[in-house]
């Protein structure tokens, strides 16, 4: 709703700057209409150069020309000024909602790269969640993260060379000189499979933690049992 009332108030300045020009225009024209009826009436027109013989009609087109050569036109620049008004209130993305549907609408979510690209991060979250799996040893885990790790350090380098050769697998060039779409659908869901994978070990260990501090104290009250009962 701002976006929309910011835009409408640009338009009717735009508007209203057009019509004060064309009204300075108007103006403009009289005041040559009521200089050429004054040259009529008293023989002769204001600068004196011309007489009532020549032909009115004549001496007001050139004094147009006159004006259009000293770049005073009065509709001269008003075409070009609306359209860079125009151009210079269109506005960007504004909030974090905008971006994230303008960054939507760039993407072709149907080409194969895409749909590839999809289909490699299923297929690593697959294999993040089979070797999280607390019957897996430590072994998968580490050789997923390794494999993460040197994706995401080598994304700068990878986005380098799609960005030079975007059309041997794509449509577009997505590969800006900032790494966004590198980012966001490379290293963006590699980071959240190594998060995840961290997490569930995070939680094996307290839990392992727990029951092995379980163990202890049962160990710990079996053994107070006995030495009373001794005693």
């Amino acid at each position: 709703r701002t976006l929309r009332r910011t835009m409408a108030a640009e338009t009717e300045g735009i508007f209203a700057r057009l019509a004060n020009e064309v009204l300075e225009a108007a103006e403009h024209i009289v005041t040559r209409v009521d200089e050429g009826v004054a040259a009529i009436m008293h023989g002769k027109l204001p600068d004196g150069s011309r007489n009532i013989d020549s032909d009115p009609a004549a001496d007001l087109d050139d004094d147009f020309v006159m004006d259009e050569d000293l770049g005073g036109s009065p509709l001269e620049g008003i075409a070009e000024s609306v359209i860079g008004d125009i151009m210079g209130g269109q506005v960007g993305p504004q909030t974090p909602m905008e971006h994230f549907h303008a960054f939507r609408s760039a993407i072709n979510w149907t080409e194969p790269f895409i749909l590839y690209l999809m289909a490699f991060h299923a297929i690593v979250f697959v294999l993040c969640m089979w070797a999280s799996r607390p019957s897996r040893s430590l072994v998968p885990r580490v050789v997923i993260m390794i494999c993460v790790g040197i994706l995401v350090r080598s994304a700068e380098r990878l986005n380098t060379y799609a960005a030079q050769n975007w059309e041997a697998f794509s449509t577009q060039n997505y590969f800006d000189s900032k790494g966004v779409f590198m980012g966001i659908f490379l290293c963006g869901p590699l980071l959240v499979d190594s998060f995840l994978m961290l997490v569930i070990f995070l939680r094996e260990a307290s839990q392992l933690l727990v029951q092995v501090k379980t163990a202890e104290l049962k160990r710990k009250k079996a053994k107070t049992e006995e030495s009373k009962k001794n005693n």
